[in-house]
């Protein structure tokens, strides 16, 4: 079985390592199942067992954020030393013990605690398998590998929150929480196998060096915090927006939008696109942002849906190449934390824009909301665009 592969840099990625990367991305989606399996279980379970109300539920489904967000960095600190293999199966272990417990919740604290739990085991989990498919494939493959756990994400969300509901309907919702807890040491037996590839303590780099580092891995990450907000948007209040208008469905923009990004993704296997020049940069960027206005200008759900494909188009090369700016910009023994801490600013620009977005459409309807997310995306592009100018140590060699 094998168990290392050498960090030694190449032009071009074989066969072998693309597929030992998608089987990490596999687990990736595998260890995100307990989240999406029990979401559409939780509220329920919530209200009817432990009688909670409405704030009960949303402390509940999202305290695990909290720790998963707080966790992702630590990872990156601790790969290096412990490696992605340990960390996947720590994390996984984490996740499926504590996912089993939420029949034994008394309540509604208890079970908090377990999320709480359970954010710590995916986050260290989902750090570890985000990295991993990056230090597997060679350059030409980054930005491929980047994306990878994005896209198994939208499917084990789009077919485990249905699941879940099915699995509870079957078998009872005790029984369906303990069947998302096992299904997560599947993740085992994927991290045993693929190699992975420890690198050695190097020379620490010169302070200019560093600095540079730190621009590289800065600027993309607040470039995606602006971008998140576009998916913040589409996936809180598409549907709120068509309702407030009285036209039902409006689940068909936010199901637009993850499709195409999902679709696009998978076919970026065998279609190889790159962004190298900032002009490519600036077109996804406004896509983006026309695709968010779109959304919010629109009267009817055809309009709707092109906006949710255009958001798509956008955001579908958006993070790998963010992702592929911090990847180069820093030291290969650097990349874990600088990957980790890149990818937990997606969640927090989901939950800065999830919060302040709520308050302008409150404030000034969904029209003017979704306007204003098009701005903020917009800003991203001139972060973005700065960013794709730093040149830090990885890029000075490669």
């Amino acid at each position: 079985m094998p168990t290392e592969l050498s960090s030694e840099a190449a032009e071009t990625t074989d066969k072998r390592s693309m597929r030992y990367a998608l089987l990490i991305s596999l687990a990736t989606g595998i260890g995100y199942l307990p989240f999406a399996l029990t979401i559409p279980i939780l509220p329920g379970h919530v209200t009817d067992r432990l009688h909670g109300g409405p704030a009960d539920v949303g402390a509940v489904v999202s305290s695990y954020a909290v720790t998963s967000l707080l966790s992702r960095p630590v990872s990156g600190a601790l790969m290096n030393r412990l490696g992605t293999r340990a960390l996947s199966i720590g994390g996984a272990v984490l996740t499926a013990l504590a996912t089993v417990c939420y029949p034994l919740a008394g309540s509604i604290g208890q079970l908090v605690v377990l999320r709480l739990v359970v954010g710590v085991g995916m986050g260290v989990m989902q750090a570890a398998t985000g990295v991993w498919p990056v230090q597997l494939v060679a350059k030409d493959r980054q930005n491929w590998a980047l994306g990878l756990g994005g896209t198994v994400n939208y499917l084990a969300l789009g077919l485990g929150a249905p699941l879940g509901t099915l699995l509870a309907g079957w078998t009872g919702t005790a029984e369906t929480f303990v069947i998302a807890g096992l299904v997560t040491l599947i993740v085992i037996p994927i991290a045993a196998y693929v190699p992975e590839v420890r690198i050695p303590p190097k020379t620490e780099k010169a302070d200019v060096d560093r600095r540079q580092a730190l621009l590289g891995t800065v600027l993309p990450s607040v470039a995606l915090v602006f971008t998140a907000f576009g998916f913040a948007a589409v996936a809180s209040f598409a549907v709120a927006k068509f309702d407030a208008l009285g036209v039902a469905g409006g689940a068909a923009v936010v199901t637009a939008y993850s499709l195409t990004v999902v679709v696009l993704r998978i076919a970026g296997t065998w279609i190889r696109w790159e962004v190298t020049r900032p002009v490519e940069l600036v077109v996804l960027f406004v896509v983006e942002a026309v695709g968010i206005a779109l959304v919010g200008l629109s009267h009817g759900l055809a309009m709707g849906v092109v906006g949710g494909v255009l958001t798509g188009v956008g955001m579908w090369q958006i993070y790998p190449a963010l992702g592929v700016f911090v990847v180069r910009s820093v030291s290969e023994r650097g990349r874990a934390m600088a990957l980790s801490v890149f990818g937990a600013c997606f969640t927090v620009g989901v939950a800065i824009g999830s919060g302040s977005l709520g308050l302008i459409a409150q404030a000034a309807g969904y029209r003017a909301m979704f306007l204003v997310c098009a701005a903020c995306i917009l800003l991203g592009l001139l972060v973005a665009v700065t960013a794709s100018r730093v040149r830090g140590p990885a890029a000075a060699q490669g």
